[in-house]
C-alpha cells in the first residue's frame, strides 16, 4: 500500500492498527458472498452428483482467490467512512 494518495497527498498510515478494523468491514462482503454460493453449490450437489470434499475445494480456492480483492475493498471503504474529503474545487 502507498504511503500517501498521488492525488490529494492523504497519509495512509494513519496510526498503528488502524486497519485492522478493515476485518470487520470484510466479514459481512464475504458473507455477501459466500452464503449463496454455498446454496447454489447444493442445488449443483443434488443436479450434478458432486462430491462434500470436491463443493469445500472449490470454496476454498474461490475464498483464497477473492481475499485480496475483499481486503481492499474493505480498506478503501474504511478510508472512506472515516476520512472527510473535501472537494478540489478550480485551480
Amino acid at each position: 500500500m502507498p504511503e500517501k494518495c498521488v492525488h490529494c497527498n492523504q497519509d495512509f498510515r494513519i496510526e498503528p492498527g488502524f486497519y485492522s478494523a478493515a476485518l470487520w468491514i470484510s466479514y459481512p462482503i464475504v458473507l455477501i458472498l459466500f452464503v449463496p454460493m454455498i446454496f447454489v453449490g447444493f442445488l449443483l450437489k443434488e443436479t450434478y452428483c458432486l462430491s462434500l470434499e470436491l463443493m469445500v475445494g472449490i470454496f476454498i480456492i474461490i475464498c483464497f482467490g477473492l481475499q485480496i480483492p475483499i481486503m481492499r475493498i474493505s480498506r478503501a471503504l474504511l478510508l472512506h467512512f472515516t476520512i472527510h474529503y473535501i472537494g478540489r474545487g478550480n485551480k
